[in-house]
């Protein structure tokens, strides 16, 4: 009962936020926690009411062999199954996209409140952060 409250309380906050910053992409950008400006600029969902459902968090990366590597979970904050995809937005230093699009979506299924462990590497070695794109199948 206590995450279910949890869930609500993260729900509304991504509704106010979502409101009171507007859309300047062609998706949402999610809040995963309160005030957690990190998360929120790692995630793009392109579906308004798919941007209220799910959310990621325990983002850790790290330089392995000279390129990015992410490992973060995304989580369905419904009851219900939702069907997505994801792929990730690389960039430089300069918050250039690089080699943008050369990454496909890969589908996953996340069941009623279920997380899933997903992984990245970066492309070259200019990445210096990475967004995560999520869409509904």
């Amino acid at each position: 009962m206590k995450n279910h409250r949890l869930s609500l309380k993260l729900f509304a906050i991504i509704l106010l936020m979502a409101g009171l910053n507007g859309c300047s992409t062609s998706g949402i950008e999610a809040v995963g926690k309160p005030g957690d400006a990190e998360i929120k600029k790692h995630l793009l969902i392109h579906n308004d009411a798919l941007a209220k459902k799910i959310t990621i968090s325990d983002m850790r990366s790290r330089e392995v062999g000279g390129l990015l590597e992410v490992n973060l979970k995304l989580t369905n904050l419904t009851s219900s199954d939702k069907s997505v995809a994801y792929r990730f937005s690389w960039f430089d230093a300069d918050d250039f996209e690089v080699e943008a699009g050369s990454d496909g979506w890969t589908p996953v299924n996340l069941h009623g409140a279920q997380s899933v462990t997903v992984q990245g590497v970066a492309p070259n070695g200019l990445v210096k952060s990475y967004r995560l794109n999520v869409k509904g199948q």
